[in-house]
């Protein structure tokens, strides 16, 4: 079965889903994160204002160069490709942040609870993300971190 090529979008048919995703990654960026990372944050016992502060601005940094970096992108395809690869990155991170986790635990006991947190505050930038991409590019990253690095 053939189909038809698809006919080009209209200038400001493109234009408004260009605008569409912009205005939802903003929405899930920082209406949505503020929220999730204060309920987490406020469930760290024993940490000093400072600590909270510390964890919310690193990650808060992450969250502002993803939106910088997406928010001058004017078409529909550079947008989805810059998605994916800030959520590759992002995933990148969280991944090496839970390797440091892991390896903290094995060597010394429990790990640092800044670091506990600065991975879950990460995880929930990894899950805004997620909802925004092609199903087909989440399972290429997923690919990507199932198979194992050969050396």
């Amino acid at each position: 079965m053939t189909h038809a090529p698809a006919e080009p979008l209209a200038p400001e048919s493109a234009q408004a889903e260009v605008d569409d995703v912009h205005a939802r990654i903003e929405a899930v960026l920082y209406d949505s994160l503020e929220e999730q990372w204060d309920e987490v944050l406020s469930q760290w016992d024993g940490a000093e204002a400072s600590d909270r502060a510390d964890v919310r601005a690193t990650v808060a940094a992450v969250r502002d160069e993803i939106f910088e970096g997406l928010r001058l992108v004017e078409s529909s395809d550079e947008l989805q490709r810059g998605l994916a690869v800030a959520y590759l990155e992002t995933k990148c991170r969280w991944t090496l942040l839970n390797t440091r986790i892991q390896y903290q635990t094995a060597q010394n006991g429990p790990p640092q609870d800044a670091l506990l947190y600065r991975a879950t505050c990460v995880s929930l930038i990894v899950q805004a993300l997620e909802p925004l991409l092609e199903p087909e590019a989440v399972q290429s990253v997923a690919g990507m971190f199932a198979d194992p690095v050969s050396g």
